[in-house]
């Protein structure tokens, strides 16, 4: 503890919080304080060199001092906030915000000055100025190896460090070549050469070849690796390395959508001879990985990154306590004192839908399918958009926004009881696991409440993203409430969906896994993009027919960047594509 943290503790105490002067002896300071009486000297040293105070010491026994504060407590804490932002201890400062008994004025004040030191910040280092992006996240990153990866935020952050063969153009909604120069099929789409860029670099300024590509599919084929969306490679026969920039893929059955799989962050292209199950790898992204640890993420630009060098210098993203830090406030300290309102407004919706899933691995009740559709009953996903708006935007029947229609859903009570009468319900508690994020929670409270009419019990357990990835603690619970957002990418969106084995897979039983995998296969042999989502759809409606799936919600969120940040591209995923974006000075 520093002497400016002791000045603050002694200015919370209540009989001095708001004093400027007190009378008051060293010995009782060192009580305060908890420390020897040489100590407490120390400390007064110091403070009077600071400029903290003003001591007026008074000879004799038992006789008390006058101390003069020069500092109020609010003055103090920020000061000490700052001091800690200026040494890049963010966690530290947001936990002494939150955990000192200061007043809700006081920690707003002191988390808007954490606030202002995210964004973009200008620093001159010998004669170049370097644009640092700060961001504050509310959650652990768990993984940051694209083969392993199944959390949005992460796979959005991988994207600027890894490349695929092949990059999906939300403009035109079509794939594009991106290490390759294009592509060629055989007539019945069993065989797929891609011609390979020359002259692209991996991180450590080695040159991708063909090797390289071959090495990374092999690699990941490998049975003895168990990634989340190893099935994206199970139709892959065999893979030939034509010359140094020519590969051909050997497919099993001819696909249509092959593409599509290889635009996905799970087949990104990594250097011949890399462990794959490594937490840090070598890509070719315009970012590369320059620092990680429990707290932060240090992303540095790549000099050499074949379609040029992004803008920004570094990205840094930091691991905080919860709090209501938006992460994607990109004002810096300066713009932000100037005028509040001074920036842009996206306002991003989300492409896909929240909603409960039942755990049909689990014994009990809500294997019923009565209690299930009593359930679904009592939840009018119209009057929780009503009663708890934004960013709840519109009632969902379907993970696709466009294609929800609620207009003739009509909910009944009467209806639920009856349902409920029928399931042989019995006053079991059913153990729901939602998200940590404030509006998961207020869906999952607004959930128990309205259930709690028809005398069904729900006990509401909050977990974070990266308990996911624990699946024995995953299955432990009745349900789930999450959400699926889709990135631009639709079709492969859709397609990782159904296969992914964090997702709706592990929830449903083997009979119900064996009717996606019969979905899955029609899907991906229609010939559109029509007839492949209304394909989707009727994979959908099997499982909302008996209430394993019930769809809540679809939302939005506003964010607001800098006015003179430019190149804001929004991804899929809801976050900024850090390539793209530039200083307008």
């Amino acid at each position: 503890m520093n002497v400016l943290e002791y000045y603050i503790d002694l200015k919370c105490q209540p009989e001095y919080r708001g004093a400027q002067e007190v009378l008051i002896s060293k010995q009782e300071i060192a009580d305060i304080l908890f420390c020897s009486s040489r100590n407490a000297h120390y400390i007064l040293q110091k403070w009077i060199q600071e400029g903290y105070i003003v001591w007026k010491g008074q000879r004799g026994r038992g006789k008390k001092s006058t101390l003069v504060f020069l500092k109020t407590l609010e003055e103090a804490a920020l000061l000490h906030v700052e001091n800690l932002l200026q040494k890049e201890k963010v966690k530290e400062a947001v936990n002494f915000a939150l955990e000192r008994h200061f007043s809700s004025e006081l920690k707003e004040t002191l988390l808007s000055a954490v606030q202002n030191a995210f964004g973009i910040q200008h620093i001159e280092d010998q004669e170049e100025m370097k644009d640092i992006l700060h961001i504050p996240l509310q959650y652990n990153l768990y993984n940051m190896n694209p083969f392993f990866v199944t959390i949005a935020a992460e796979a959005h952050i991988l994207n600027d460090v890894f490349d695929t063969l092949v990059r999906y153009n939300a403009v035109t909604k079509t794939i594009e070549p991106h290490l390759t120069h294009g592509w060629e099929v055989n007539a019945d789409h069993s065989i797929w050469t891609f011609y390979i860029r020359k002259g692209v670099r991996f991180h450590d300024g080695s040159t991708l070849t063909s090797k390289d590509v071959q090495w990374t599919f092999q690699s990941l084929i490998n049975e003895d690796i168990n990634i989340p969306n190893k099935w994206l490679l199970e139709e892959i026969k065999d893979i030939t390395v034509q010359n140094r920039y020519t590969i051909s893929f050997h497919l099993r059955n001819g696909n249509h959508v092959f593409p599509h799989y290889l635009s996905a962050i799970f087949t990104s292209i990594v250097p011949a001879g890399s462990d794959i199950k490594k937490i840090i790898l070598l890509g070719t992204g315009p970012f590369k990985m320059d620092y990680i640890d429990d707290e932060k993420i240090i992303l540095k630009a790549f000099d050499n990154h074949f379609q040029g060098r992004p803008f920004l210098d570094k990205i840094q993203l930091w691991k905080l306590p919860e709090t209501n830090l938006n992460p994607l406030h990109f004002f810096t300290h300066d713009n932000l004192r100037k005028d509040q309102t001074n920036g842009f407004t996206f306002t991003i919706h989300d492409n896909g839908s929240n909603y409960i899933i039942f755990n049909m691995n689990k014994t009990g009740i809500h294997q019923n399918r009565f209690f299930k559709q009593a359930v679904s009953e009592m939840i009018d996903s119209q009057k929780m958009v009503q009663d708890l708006g934004e960013p709840r935007v519109a009632p969902s029947t379907s993970f696709i926004p466009e294609r929800s229609d609620y207009k003739n859903i009509c909910h009944s009570m009467k209806n639920a009881k009856q349902l409920l009468n029928q399931s042989s319900y019995n006053g079991e508690t059913i153990h729901l696991a939602a998200l940590s994020f404030e509006d998961f929670l207020e869906d999952a409270q607004w959930m128990k409440q309205r259930l709690d009419e028809i005398g069904i019990k729900i006990e509401v357990y909050p977990i974070k993203l990266s308990d996911f990835y624990k699946e024995d603690f995953m299955l432990s619970f009745d349900a789930l409430y999450t959400g699926e957002g889709f990135e631009d990418n639709m079709e492969l969106a859709i397609l990782i969906l159904l296969r992914n084995e964090y997702g709706i897979r592990r929830y449903l039983s083997p009979s119900q896994r064996d009717e996606l995998e019969k979905g899955f296969d029609i899907i991906i042999k229609q010939p559109d993009y029509e007839s492949f989502i209304q394909a989707f759809q009727a994979v959908e409606e099997k499982l909302k027919e008996d209430g394993t799936i019930i769809f809540t919600a679809h939302a939005s969120n506003q964010n607001i960047f800098q006015s003179n940040l430019q190149g804001i591209q929004i991804s899929g995923y809801g976050w900024p594509v850090f390539h793209k974006l530039w200083i307008k000075e």
